[in-house]
């Protein structure tokens, strides 16, 4: 209410129209209540039914009669000065007969046509509630164009305010506090020297970015950093999502678009950021139905817009997407969203900063090991690093420590990748087919020589979520940007490796295998269909990339292959993951000694770790000292775990 009544008070100073639709809505809705009156049916006297005037007419007792045409009703005026009313049947000869048996019996008969009533009842039931409606709708429209009430074509609740130049504020966000993001930094930095400074770019005739687009996969930063450029320059910012331009209402999502940058204007310096950009931004003409012109229209305004303003507006429009490949491409060109800035997961040393940055509000144990939880946490984004410390956090609390450890650190990683820990007990059928599964993962891992640095740091049987056990195993290190085929074929060989020693101590496999076969079969199809890593192949991709998605499958890639490259294809990743679990076979088979100890030590304490594991890892014969095997040799089963 309290926001109604400021955009009404706002509407009233600003032009007399508005004043007019008030004062036409009041009037309007004072006619319809009085005219209402005017249509009911109303008569003197009392009600008696029709039965018993007709008896009091043939008793000579009824010296007046009027009838009511529109009503259907017949007042009478009786010999001892009474005035009763009566309904009856609206129909011609229950009306004939009414007037002869009253005309019979010696009463005055009179018809009242009622002509003002159908004229009244079409202005109560049709013209006023459309006149009062229209008024309504325009004074409504007229207060939300004002911010006051949410305009449906206005943006009044916006997520940052705006402020004076060189205004304190004890909350604002700077790059402080950003971590784990230098690059984008940097470019960032540039951006908030033109805001606080544009005459310096101008005096060289540099014309600074107008758009800056933020690419990168989920939680990693985007908008953090739009905020911090903004608290940088101490700018105004506002922060829309594309997905707020986008309405059934044809026109709303432009008109938005406008009220938005014309706020922009009035409040420069200012940053403009504009969330799932991707969202209001798509290609143009992807997509089937008509639903898809309001969002273009909403495009071509935005497309517009940025074109609108020079480079001495003190106006940056920022985006954030992590579908860069299906942004229209005018919106890319130069003079628009002409710098694109990656913003990615970090790598290690990033990870630490970050994990120091939301460490340092918490009670971090002083002899806890940030650096080796940022290696624990390969692939990890700003948002799950947080994450983690805030896990742990709560685990300390839990637990009623005073102080978060590493142990307690650990924990939490856990939690974040694969959820809590189950507390049933699983039977100890289960638990060695468990520990077998992660051991041959461990083992192989470490036969294959990791050449990327990453390592085997983790191993447990212990059920969370959805899965059995947990191998903290880093298959490939997920810094390493540049993968060579023999990598992919490594990996591909340790994901298996689990599958394999399945195979080796029961004979058959378990539905342990399900993830690991998953990601075999993905990373194997990638190797033939995007990577050329196919002989049969050759150096081709499969499905061309760009084109517009329908139903998550591009619209080219549907009919450009043929079933016999379907069939060479199916062919070709059966033989890589089929020569990968043969690899993996032959290095466990050559190390099954330490495979057996390393599960048995599962069994025994559920978890290991750290120094312990990597004593247990160190007979491990590496790949290149196992003698050949020959081909087709089944491997010789040994007894299951005692």
């Amino acid at each position: 209410m309290g926001q109604v009544l400021g955009g009404l008070s706002r509407a009233l100073l600003r032009d007399k129209f508005t004043l007019f639709l008030i004062v036409a809505s009041v009037a309007l809705t004072v006619v319809f209540f009085s005219l209402l009156g005017g249509t009911r049916p109303s008569s003197s006297g009392s009600e008696v039914p029709l039965s018993v005037t007709l008896v009091t007419s043939e008793q000579k007792g009824i010296v007046k009669a009027t009838l009511l045409d529109q009503d259907a009703r017949v007042v009478s005026e009786t010999s001892d000065g009474r005035l009763l009313w009566s309904a009856y049947p609206h129909s011609d000869a229950q009306t004939t007969s009414l007037i002869r048996t009253l005309r019979e019996n010696g009463a005055v008969v009179g018809v009242d046509q009622q002509d003002g009533k159908p004229v009244k009842a079409i202005l109560v039931q049709f013209l006023i509630p459309i006149l009062l409606l229209v008024c309504l709708f325009a004074l409504f429209t007229r207060i939300g164009a004002d911010g006051g009430a949410g305009g449906i074509a206005s943006f009044s609740n916006f997520k940052g305010k705006g402020r004076k130049r060189g205004a304190k504020n004890p909350n604002r966000i700077t790059f402080d506090n950003v971590a784990g993001a230098g690059e984008a930094v940097v470019e960032l930095r540039e951006i908030r020297d033109y805001l606080e400074n544009p005459a310096k770019y101008l005096t060289v005739g540099a014309a600074p970015p107008k758009g800056v687009l933020l690419v990168g996969p989920p939680g990693t930063g985007k908008t953090l950093l739009a905020r911090a450029t903004a608290g940088e320059a101490d700018a105004a910012f506002f922060s829309v999502s594309g997905a707020e331009f986008v309405e059934s209402l044809v026109g709303v999502g432009a008109a938005r678009v406008r009220d938005l940058f014309a706020k922009a204007r009035k409040m420069a310096p200012a940053i403009i950021f504009i969330d799932e950009v991707d969202a209001a931004g798509r290609k143009r003409g992807a997509g089937i139905g008509q639903g898809n012109d309001e969002r273009e229209q909403t495009l071509n305004q935005l497309l517009v817009e940025m074109d609108g303003f020079g480079g001495d507006a003190g106006i940056v429009v920022m985006a954030a997407t992590n579908r860069p490949d299906i942004l229209d491409p005018a919106l890319l060109r130069p003079g628009r969203f002409d710098r694109q800035v990656v913003v990615d997961v970090p790598d290690v040393h990033g990870r630490f900063e970050i994990l120091q940055l939301h460490g340092k509000k918490k009670p971090i144990d002083p002899e806890a090991d940030l650096m080796e939880v940022s290696k624990l946490c390969p692939g990890f984004s700003g948002a799950e690093l947080a994450n983690v410390v805030n896990e742990a956090a709560l685990l300390a609390v839990r637990q009623g420590q005073e102080l978060i450890d590493q142990a307690t650190l650990e924990e939490a990683i856990d939690r974040v990748v694969a959820g809590p820990a189950k507390k049933h007990v699983i039977s100890l059928r289960e638990r060695q087919v468990v520990a077998i599964h992660e051991a041959s993962h461990a083992v192989v891992a470490q036969a294959i020589g990791q050449t990327t640095g990453a390592g085997v740091q983790k191993l447990s049987i212990v059920a969370r979520g959805r899965t059995l056990g947990t191998s903290a195993s880093q298959l490939v290190d997920k810094d390493v940007t540049v993968q060579q085929q023999p990598d992919l074929e490594r990996q591909l060989c340790a994901i298996l490796a689990g599958a394999a020693g399945e195979k080796v101590q029961f004979g058959f496999v378990s539905t342990a295998v399900n993830d690991d076969l998953h990601a075999a079969t993905n990373l194997a199809r990638s190797m033939v269909t995007s990577f050329g890593m196919s002989e049969e192949l050759g150096m081709v991709t499969i499905g061309e990339q760009g084109g517009e998605v329908f139903l998550g499958a591009s619209l080219q890639e549907l009919g450009s292959v043929g079933p016999a490259t379907l069939e060479l294809i199916d062919n070709e990743v059966e033989r890589i993951v089929g020569e990968a679990v043969d690899r993996a076979t032959v290095l466990l088979r050559a190390n099954w000694d330490t495979v057996r100890e390393i599960a048995q030590v599962l069994l025994d304490h559920e978890t290991v770790s750290g120094v312990a594991l990597e004593a247990l890892l160190t007979p491990v014969m590496l790949e290149r000292d196992v003698p050949p095997q020959a081909n087709g040799r089944r491997p010789k089963l040994t007894p299951p775990v005692e």
